[in-house]
C-alpha cells in the first residue's frame, strides 16, 4: 500500500466544498448566503469547543485534536466557496442582461471572441451550424419602453451560421440576435441565437482585431492547418488537433472511432500533452546543463506559451494545473504530498471560478488526476507479479485514469468503451512523437513552410498508428457495451468497477476462501495459507480447526454454505433479470417510473423548456404537436409510448423549442402529414422544417382556422381520433406573414401569435392545444370562437399557452375550463414559467395542473368513465 498517498486531510474539505459548490452555483443568492453564515457560526462553535476541551484537559487525545481541526478546515472551505458563489450570482443577476434573457427578447451583445469555432448540427433541420464563446463587456436592448445600453458580466454562447466561423480568436465583436437562458449553474451567463443578416444590416460586426500577441497566435495555428492540408486524411485530422487542438479536418468516422475506444483526449489537448511538453523541455534544459530552478522556469513558460498555442480555454487551463500537480509532486520527489497538492489545486481554481465544478471537463480531469496519483502505483505494483515493469506501468495508467472517470463518462454517453485501456496503451508511444514534433512544425509554419511540412508528414506517421489503433478496435465485437443512462448507470458502473478491483486485489485471499469451502465441505485437500495472509479470523481458524473432527467442520462450514447459496442465488438471479430484461428493470435504468399502458391517450413529453404533445389515434399511432428543443427527447418519449407512426404532425410555430427535435422524431418513424405556420418567423427555422419535410417526402401544408368547416374535424378514423385548427384565423395569418418584423421589434410575439391551435377529439377526451399565443393572439382566439358561434363543448385537457406565461386571458381560460392544464416547461429555467399567476387562473376553474419540470412526462387517460392522471409529481 505504499503507493497509496498517506496525506489525506484536505481530502474531506475538497469534497464538502465541491458538494456544496455543485449545489450553490444553480441555486439562488439567498439561501447560498445562509449556507455560508452556518458554515462561519459552526467554526466559532467549533473554535469555542476546542478551547474548552484544551483548557479542561490537560493532554486532549490526539484523534480528537485532528477531527476538530479537520471539521474547522471544512467548515472554513464551506464558507469561503459559498460566499464566491454568493458573490457571483448577485453580480449575474444585476444589470440589464438578466431582463433580457428572462424574457427572451431581442439585443446586441458586445465583447471579445474567447473560443475557437466549433460546428454543430444540433439546431433542427441539420444544417451546420457555428457556436462561439463571447466574453461580454456591454449589451444594449430594450427595457422598459427604452433602448438601453449597460455593462454586463460574463459569457454568452453565440449560435449562427458560418460567418462566425472567420472571426479571428480575440476580436472584439458586436452581434444582434434573441437572447436566451441556459441551464442553471451552466459556466455562461446565456445564449444568443444570431439574427438573420442583411446587407444593409449585418448581424455580426468585427470592432477591433485581436491584440499583437493573440493576432501572432493566430497566425501560427492557421500556417500550421494550411500545411497540413495536404497530408493524408487520418493526418489532415490529428496532426494540428494533437500539435494545436484544431479539428475541424478530423473526419466524421475517425472522430467516431476514437470517442468508441476513449481516445478522445488525444487531440483535446488533455493531461498528457503538458506532460509531454514539460518532460522534452526539461529534458532539453538537462541536455544542456541548465541549473535545476532555471530547468523549472523554461518548463513553467514553455507549458504557458503552449496554453496560448491551443487557446486558454477552460478545459485547457484545467489540463494545466491538473497535470502540473502530478508533475510537481514528481519533480519534488514527494508523490505521498500529491494528493494534497491536487485537492489544493481543485480548491484554488473553483474559488477562482466556481461554475467549473458542474463541467463535465473539469471533473475528468480532477478524477483523472486522482486515479493516476491514488492507483498508479498500486495498480502497477499489482501487475509487476506477471508483466515487466514497463509494461505494468504502461498498463496501470490508463487502467488507474479509465476506473476513475469511468461513471461521469457514462453520463456523458451511456456505453462502456470495452477497449478504453488497451487502446491508450497502444496509442500513448505514437503521442509522444506526434505531439512534439507537431508542436515543433506549427512553430516553424509561418517562418518556415517547407521545414513546417516535413515535420508535420513525419507527426502523420505517428497519428497513422493512433488511427489504426482506434479504427481498428472501435471494428472490433463488443467495441462499446450499452449501459444505464443517467445517474443509476453511474452508481452501477461505480459499484462494479470498485467491485472489480476488490477482486483482484484479494484474489489470492478469494481463491484461499474458496478452496477452504470445497475442503470443508470434503472436495479437495488442505489450502495453503494466502500469499497476502490477509484472510479472516474466521477462515483462518476454519482451517486450522478443520483437522480436529467432522463434528468442528460441519459446524464451521454452516454459516459458509448459507453464505455461498445466497451468494449463488442472488447472482443467478441477477443473470437472468439482466438477460431477460423486463419492463421494470428497463424502466429503473432509464430513471423512470412505471412503463406506459396501452390505454394512454394524451400525453405531454419532458422535453425540457418547450412542448411536445402526442395524442393516440391506435396501437402505435398518434397526433404529435410539437417536437420540442434540439436533441431526441420528443423521440425518446415517442419511443417510450410505443408510437412508430404520426397520423398528423403539427409544428405549431418555428421557434428552436417547438421544432428543434424534428430530425430525431422523424429518424425511423412514418408521418402522413404535416401542418405548419402560416407565419415564417423565423425565416432560416420555416425554411430548415421545409427542407426536413420534403427531404422526408412528407407532404405538408400550411393551415390557418376555417370556421366554416371546422364542425367537420379531420382525421383517419372520425369515429375514433378528429381534429382541427382554430386558430391563427387566415386574415391575420396573412397579415403577420406579409409583415415580417425586423430585429429588435417583436418579432418573437409575431411567431408566438401566429400559433396553429389545435383541437383534438378522442372518443374520451376533448384536447386543445393552445402553442405559444400571447395575450393579443389568445383573445383574438377567444372573439373567433364567440363570433363565429364556434362550440367546442366539454374540453377535457389544455396545453397552456407559451409554458405558462404571464400572458393568459382569463375569459378563454373561462371558456374552456379544462379538467386537466399540460405545462411543457423546463426545470428551473430563467424566463419564470409556469407563472403562479397562470396556474391561479385555470385552478380557480378546478383543473389539474401537470407540469413537466415538476411531474415529467405526464399523461390523461380514461378508464371506467373516470379521467385520469399519470405522472411523477414531486
Amino acid at each position: 500500500m505504499s503507493g497509496i498517498p498517506r496525506d489525506l486531510r484536505l481530502v474531506p474539505a475538497t469534497l464538502a466544498g465541491s458538494s456544496v459548490t455543485w449545489w450553490s452555483v444553480a441555486s439562488e443568492v439567498r439561501p447560498v448566503v445562509v449556507v455560508a453564515a452556518a458554515a462561519g457560526v459552526t467554526i466559532l462553535l467549533l473554535v469555542v469547543v476546542r478551547a474548552v476541551l484544551l483548557r479542561r484537559l490537560s493532554a486532549p487525545p490526539p484523534v480528537l485534536r485532528a477531527s476538530l481541526g479537520q471539521l474547522v478546515l471544512v467548515g472554513a472551505v464551506v464558507m469561503v466557496l459559498s460566499l464566491v458563489v454568493a458573490a457571483q450570482l448577485k453580480a449575474g443577476s444585476t444589470g440589464l442582461l438578466p431582463g433580457l434573457v428572462g424574457s427572451g427578447a431581442s439585443g446586441t451583445v458586445r465583447g471579445s471572441v474567447v473560443s475557437e469555432p466549433r460546428t454543430t448540427s444540433a439546431g433542427f433541420g441539420g444544417e451546420p451550424r457555428v457556436v462561439r464563446t463571447i466574453a461580454l463587456t456591454t449589451v444594449t436592448g430594450w427595457s422598459g419602453g427604452v433602448l438601453s445600453t449597460g455593462p454586463a458580466h460574463g459569457d454568452v454562447v453565440v449560435l449562427g451560421g458560418t460567418a462566425l466561423a472567420d472571426v479571428d480568436y480575440g476580436s472584439t465583436v458586436e452581434v444582434d440576435g434573441r437572447l436566451l437562458a441556459v441551464d442553471p449553474g451552466s459556466a455562461t451567463t446565456a445564449m444568443l441565437a444570431l439574427r438573420e443578416a442583411t446587407p444593409s444590416s449585418p448581424a455580426l460586426r468585427v470592432l477591433e482585431p485581436p491584440g499583437p500577441l493573440l493576432r501572432a497566435v493566430g497566425t501560427v495555428r492557421s500556417s500550421f492547418v494550411d500545411v497540413s492540408s495536404t497530408l493524408p486524411e487520418q493526418a489532415r485530422g490529428l496532426v494540428p488537433g494533437v500539435a494545436v487542438g484544431d479539428t475541424s479536418m478530423l473526419s466524421p468516422r475517425l472522430d467516431a472511432a476514437m470517442k468508441t475506444t476513449s481516445l478522445t483526449h488525444v487531440t483535446a489537448v488533455s493531461g498528457s500533452h503538458f506532460a509531454i511538453i514539460f518532460a522534452t523541455v526539461s529534458g532539453l534544459c538537462t541536455l544542456v546543463r541548465l541549473p535545476r530552478r532555471m530547468r523549472v522556469v523554461v518548463a513553467g513558460l514553455a507549458m504557458a506559451g503552449f496554453v496560448l498555442l491551443v487557446h486558454p480555454e477552460p478545459s485547457v487551463v484545467r489540463a494545466a494545473a491538473m497535470s502540473a500537480v502530478a508533475l510537481v509532486a514528481v519533480l519534488l520527489g514527494r508523490p505521498g504530498q500529491a494528493l494534497s497538492a491536487l485537492c489544493a489545486a481543485v480548491l484554488v481554481l473553483l474559488a477562482v471560478d466556481p461554475f467549473l465544478v458542474r463541467s463535465y471537463g473539469f471533473v475528468l480531469s480532477a478524477l483523472g488526476t486522482a486515479g493516476l496519483v491514488v492507483g498508479t502505483r498500486p495498480i502497477a505494483t499489482w501487475l509487476g507479479r506477471a508483466l515487466p515493469r514497463w509494461m505494468a506501468l504502461a498498463v496501470a495508467v490508463p487502467l488507474a485514469a479509465q476506473l476513475a472517470c469511468a461513471p461521469v463518462i457514462v453520463l456523458l454517453d451511456p456505453v462502456v468503451a470495452t477497449y478504453a485501456v488497451p487502446a491508450n496503451v497502444l496509442a500513448a508511444p505514437a503521442l509522444v512523437p506526434a505531439t512534439v514534433l507537431g508542436v515543433v512544425g506549427a512553430l516553424l509554419a509561418p517562418w518556415w513552410p517547407g521545414a513546417a511540412g516535413l515535420f508535420a508528414q513525419v507527426a502523420g506517421w505517428a497519428t497513422w498508428w493512433i488511427a489504426e489503433v482506434a479504427e481498428r478496435l472501435a471494428g472490433a465485437p463488443l467495441a462499446s457495451i450499452p449501459w444505464a443512462a443517467g445517474a443509476p448507470g453511474a452508481v452501477l458502473l461505480a459499484v462494479v468497477s470498485a467491485a472489480a478491483v476488490v477482486l483482484v486485489w484479494r484474489w489470492s485471499s478469494i481463491v484461499w476462501t474458496a478452496r477452504t469451502g470445497m475442503f470443508v465441505a470434503g472436495i479437495g485437500a488442505p489450502p495453503s495459507a494466502p500469499r497476502s495472509g490477509r484472510a479472516t479470523t474466521f477462515f483462518a481458524r476454519l482451517g486450522t480447526g478443520a483437522s480436529r473432527g467432522t463434528g468442528a467442520v460441519h459446524a464451521a462450514a454452516r454459516p459458509l454454505a448459507r453464505a455461498a447459496g445466497l451468494l449463488t442465488c442472488a447472482l443467478v438471479g441477477l443473470l437472468v433479470v439482466w438477460q431477460t430484461q423486463p419492463p421494470w428493470l428497463a424502466d429503473v435504468l432509464r430513471g423512470g417510473g412505471a412503463a406506459w399502458d396501452a390505454d394512454w391517450q394524451v400525453v405531454v413529453c419532458d422535453v425540457g423548456q418547450g412542448d411536445a404533445l402526442v395524442v393516440q389515434t391506435g396501437p402505435g399511432r398518434a397526433v404529435m404537436v410539437d417536437v420540442g428543443p434540439p436533441g431526441d427527447a420528443a423521440a425518446r418519449c415517442l419511443d417510450e409510448l410505443g408510437v412508430t407512426t404520426l397520423d398528423l404532425l403539427v409544428l405549431t410555430h418555428f421557434h428552436d423549442d417547438h421544432v428543434g427535435g424534428l430530425a430525431e422524431v422523424l429518424d425511423g418513424r412514418v408521418v402522413e402529414e404535416a401542418y405548419v405556420s402560416p407565419v415564417r418567423e423565423p425565416a432560416g427555422h420555416a425554411e430548415g422544417v421545409a427542407r426536413l419535410l420534403d427531404d422526408a417526402s412528407i407532404p405538408w401544408q400550411v393551415v390557418s382556422a376555417d370556421p366554416d368547416g371546422l364542425g367537420l374535424l379531420a382525421g383517419p378514423a372520425p369515429d375514433q381520433v378528429a381534429w382541427g385548427v382554430l386558430a391563427p384565423a387566415a386574415s391575420a395569418a396573412e397579415g403577420r406573414a406579409a409583415d415580417r418584423p425586423t430585429a429588435g421589434t417583436a418579432e418573437d410575439g409575431a411567431a408566438n401569435d401566429g400559433s396553429v391551435v389545435m383541437v383534438i377529439r378522442t372518443p374520451d377526451l376533448s384536447v386543445v392545444a393552445l402553442g405559444d399565443l400571447e395575450a393579443r393572439g389568445q383573445a383574438a382566439l377567444l372573439r373567433s370562437l364567440t363570433d363565429d358561434g364556434v362550440s367546442l363543448g366539454p374540453v377535457d385537457v389544455v396545453k397552456m399557452a407559451h409554458h405558462g406565461s404571464r400572458a393568459q386571458d382569463p375569459d378563454l381560460a373561462r371558456l374552456l375550463s379544462p379538467d386537466v392544464v399540460l405545462v411543457g416547461v423546463g426545470a428551473d429555467n430563467t424566463y419564470g414559467h409556469p407563472t403562479q399567476d397562470a396556474l391561479d387562473l385555470y385552478e380557480s376553474h378546478g383543473a389539474t395542473i401537470l407540469r413537466t419540470d415538476l411531474c415529467s412526462t405526464s399523461g390523461v387517460l380514461v378508464r371506467g368513465g373516470q379521467t385520469l392522471v399519470t405522472d411523477r409529481c414531486s
